[in-house]
């Protein structure tokens, strides 16, 4: 234990000469821990807005010859998915129409979208409440829930159309029997979204859309599948899909919905269960390169620190032979002094390692408190318009181990080429 209290009071002696030391690690790592959480924070955004726009963690699909992705007698089909599945599964059906079909008009002004859906709002409202809403939102819909026109677009959406939440917009829809029809809708609510998942994208209720487009009441073309409070992986999804196989004719596990959609000629009714990673193939290439480029962030950032620490402290070691030789003068085994100035640096370590951690939730912090729905298609990785970011434990741990385990071995080979000399050469340095 004396190695110890000898590292401990070594530091406490000179420790002018370690803060240099310190700070390097400090803001190396806090640097290193702020990007992991922010590219986390933005990537679970990504994954949230992705959620809302395609139903949830997976969607059941289904196609026959003649009925391709038409669901009839759905409320049958609900049941039978509902059995098998989980009970804190949120299984709803969902109609998504072709936004080239209809357009929106206010006062003159024409609005097109690239996506209509069609959802039960008392089941997606916990999904749908996470937007972004600038006017309006979920609750105004709950209000009145006889009210069956009404509609969410994006902000861009509405500043094109010069419209406010309470405005009724005219619908024109060219419906299943290619004749166009026109409705009211009112604006319950303008969510702020310019990505590729919300911008050209509006929701109203299932039951409207439905019969807007000329479609019988026991239709649907999708079912969407949430939990509120828990992570999916890919493991349960498996096993969902073997669970589902077992009451309704299920088509071969998808890891892209393009396999089953480009798949013709179904003579009996075939259902696709479409996780959410299957819609998000060229999102993933994006996530791919950023979780590269944060990488690499980190790898130099831990180059930096490990050769900042290990090379400084080859100098000050340098500086401390006359000490190491009256250490072994008295006696003190040379495993001993390695294992002395091994624990000075490890405390070091530790105690940047806690001082960046501290600041890298400053930095997050700060970020936070910025707004950069300013920039275009940006919103994708916002949670109303600002970058939060999200604690990844796997990512931090292994940075922050691999971080302290190659600053000692660094310090390892500095000290051990340091006492491999004689006492007497060692006492006959001067400092």
């Amino acid at each position: 234990m004396y190695e110890t209290r000898i590292a401990v009071r070594s530091l406490i002696y000179r420790k002018t000469q370690y803060i240099s030391l310190f700070l390097v690690c400090m803001f190396g790592l806090a640097v290193s821990l702020a990007a992991i959480a922010v590219s986390t924070g933005m990537m679970k955004s990504l994954n949230q807005k992705a959620r809302i726009y395609y139903g949830g963690d997976f969607v059941l699909m289904c196609a026959k010859s003649g009925a391709w992705l038409d669901i009839y007698d759905y409320e049958n089909n609900l049941e039978k998915v509902r059995e098998v599945l989980p009970d804190d599964a949120i299984v709803t059906p969902r109609m998504d129409l072709d936004g080239r079909r209809g357009s929106y008009y206010f006062e003159g002004v024409q609005a097109f979208q690239k996506s209509f859906k069609g959802i039960e709002i008392n089941n997606e409202k916990t999904l749908l409440s996470s937007l972004n809403f600038r006017e309006g939102g979920v609750e105004k819909v709950l209000e009145n829930p006889e009210q069956k026109n009404w509609v969410f677009i994006s902000l861009p959406i509405a500043e094109m159309l010069g419209a406010h939440a309470g405005d009724e917009i005219t619908f024109q829809l060219k419906n299943n029997d290619g004749m166009l029809d026109t409705f009211q809708l009112e604006i319950k609510g303008i969510f702020q979204d310019s990505s590729v998942f919300g911008m050209y994208t509006s929701y109203m209720d299932f039951d409207f859309l439905k019969k807007a487009y000329n479609r019988p009441a026991d239709y649907a073309n999708r079912f969407c599948v949430f939990f509120e409070k828990r992570n999916i992986n890919q493991k349960k999804l498996h096993d969902f899909h073997a669970d589902l196989s077992k009451v309704i004719n299920m088509y071969k596990w998808v890891d892209d919905k393009d396999d089953f959609i480009d798949e013709e000629g179904f003579p009996v009714e075939t259902w696709a269960l479409v996780p959410l990673s299957a819609n998000l193939n060229d999102v993933e290439i994006m996530q791919f390169a950023m979780d590269g480029i944060i990488t690499f962030i980190v790898i130099i950032l831990t180059l930096i620190i490990v050769a900042g620490i290990g090379s400084t402290y080859r100098v000050l070691i340098m500086k401390r032979i006359n000490e190491i030789g009256i250490y072994m003068a008295v006696g003190m085994k040379k495993r001993s002094i390695t294992a002395t100035l091994l624990f000075e640096s490890f405390i070091l370590l530790v105690l940047g390692t806690l001082a960046g951690i501290v600041l890298s939730g400053g930095i997050c912090w700060v970020i936070s408190l910025f707004d950069f729905s300013f920039i275009p298609s940006f919103d994708m990785f916002l949670e109303k318009g600002n970058l939060i970011a999200r604690l990844d434990v796997f990512k931090s741990v292994m940075v922050i181990v691999s971080v302290i385990f190659v600053t000692l071995l660094a310090v390892l080979y500095s000290t051990r080429k340091s006492i491999r000399i004689m006492p007497v050469q060692a006492l006959a340095v001067t400092e």
